[in-house]
């Protein structure tokens, strides 16, 4: 059981480390775009990054689960092969179907996609990104299966390490502007799939199984609504956007949703890759229903702090980082991070029906979600522009929670105490909205008064009686821990 558990977290940090450094890198790198591209050149990416991803998500990312089920369906190495066969075919298969599908038909689509046809070489290159992103899809869930998780991480790396190579390549030298970043991106994935395609047929060359094909689509077909229902209210909030406004106003939201997604990438997603495996461990204790209660005070606790830091600094880090032109999306960032504290909620809340094994009406919240979401993207969008589909994400997210703590609460029920979640929300609300009355012509001096507020929301979160006494003397022996071993470190380093 250890050696499992070891094997568990050490796959896990290397995968979370992963994608982390790829966020992180690519955060960095928004000075660079920005400064280069203008929102209109980043409003047409996005589009056209999320058209790709949302092709991609209902004709081959299922495939990811299906080999990865299917391979450990089975002991025989033969089989094995050929599960993995069949599935890489068959993403070859669809990805040439909608590369020659996509460029002959890559007039209409950019009139569809971006609103004009004289962008039809962009979507070609993208239907052509298509097909080389299914074979890796296939290849990677097969390292995958295989438990190959460094060699995932570093084809990813070599991956992003040559994609910003030949982006700074097309667009600070070439002076390519969008088109520069299709060109690097297709030419990366390019390299780094080739010899994975190489490497995967020599080892399981290549069989293919009616059979086996039959069991992968039966089993991946419900993936595909679950996931496009989870792409709808996440993301089609742009398209509403390119509908109702211009591409700029798209541009200028994809950047500011990038902050705000911030709260999902740095806790919600860490927390649910840990949860899943916890809350089974947390419910054969005797006090399990009261220690969830309380451990969703505490996570609500992480991200309201994380969402307010957030909220409070981006109008300056923006102003420093970005050209006025993209100024305004900090308008937006505390309502998408308000969005993904809801998001936390709702994975959170699952754990009820999770520990009962009751998921079935599980589908239906997301179904539900999604066709919220684009009813008030309808509604909204039209009405407020980018600050309409802020809050339609917002409330979707909140809808999703909602319904999800009502069906787990059905089948499983834990005694949360919203009273003190809601002092946690009313406090940094106030914080929020009175850092918004600052207007100092100084920008340090402004950055640093808004920095003092967010450091007298936990004081204020303890006058109010947040947290309890004993975790009051708790938190004061760790303070006094970690004083008296930092003295001992001085001491030593004076001695020398």
């Amino acid at each position: 059981m250890l050696k499992e558990l070891r094997q568990l977290l050490k796959h896990a940090t290397i995968y979370s480390l992963g994608n982390v450094l790829g966020k992180v890198v690519g955060f960095f790198m928004i000075p660079f775009y920005t400064h280069y591209l203008t929102p209109a050149d980043y409003g047409t990416l996005e589009l056209l990054d999320l058209s790709l991803s949302l092709t991609g998500l209902v004709l081959t990312m299922w495939l990811n689960a299906s080999i990865i089920r299917h391979y450990n369906d089975f002991d025989d190495p033969r089989d094995r092969k050929q599960v993995v066969s069949t599935v890489l075919l068959l993403a070859c298969f669809i990805g040439v179907v909608v590369a020659v599908s996509g460029i002959y038909l890559s007039r209409p689509l950019s009139v569809l996609i971006l609103n004009t046809p004289h962008l039809h070489w962009y979507v070609s290159l993208e239907a052509l990104s298509f097909l080389v992103t299914s074979v890796s899809v296939a290849c990677l869930s097969y390292l995958r299966a295989m438990r190959r998780s460094v060699l995932v991480v570093s084809t990813g790396l070599a991956g992003l390490v040559l994609s910003l190579c030949l982006n700074i390549y097309f667009i600070a030298i070439r002076h390519s502007g969008a088109v520069g970043v299709l060109y690097s991106g297709l030419i990366s994935s390019t390299l780094v799939t080739v010899p994975l395609a190489v490497y995967t047929v020599r080892q399981v060359g290549l069989r293919f199984s009616f059979r086996k094909l039959r069991d992968i689509v039966v089993f991946g077909a419900p993936l595909i609504l679950t996931s496009a229902a989870a792409f709808t209210v996440n993301f089609s909030d742009r398209f509403f956007l390119r509908h109702f406004s211009t591409i700029s106003v798209v541009g200028v939201y994809a950047l500011g949703y990038k902050f705000g997604f911030l709260l999902s990438l740095l806790v919600v997603q860490p927390f649910d890759m840990i949860w899943q495996a916890r809350i089974y461990d947390i419910a054969r204790q005797s006090e399990s229903r009261s220690l969830f209660g309380r451990l969703f005070e505490y996570y609500c606790l992480v991200l309201v702090t994380a969402a307010l830091a957030l909220s409070i600094a981006i109008k300056e880090l923006l102003s420093i980082i970005c050209p006025p032109g993209f100024h305004d999306a900090y308008k937006i960032v505390p309502i998408v991070a308000l969005a993904y504290i809801f998001q936390g909620a709702n994975r959170f809340f699952l754990a009820g029906a999770y520990v009962a094994k009751r998921t079935r009406n599980l589908g239906i919240v997301g179904l539900a979600s999604a066709a919220a979401n684009i009813g008030l993207n309808l509604f909204l969008i039209p009405r407020y522009g980018m600050l309409g589909a802020a809050w339609a994400t917002a409330c979707s997210f909140f809808l999703m929670s909602t319904l999800a703590l009502y069906v787990s609460q059905k089948v499983y029920y834990i005694p949360y105490v919203f009273s003190r979640v809601g002092v946690l929300f009313g406090l940094a609300a106030f914080i929020y909205m009175s850092s918004g009355l600052i207007r100092l012509d100084v920008l340090v001096l402004q950055m640093s008064v808004k920095c003092a507020m967010f450091l007298a929301f936990p004081i204020a979160l303890y006058l109010a009686g947040f947290f309890d006494k004993h975790e009051v003397e708790k938190g004061r022996a760790i303070a006094q821990q970690v004083l008296s071993r930092w003295r001992l470190l001085r001491a030593a380093e004076l001695g020398r």
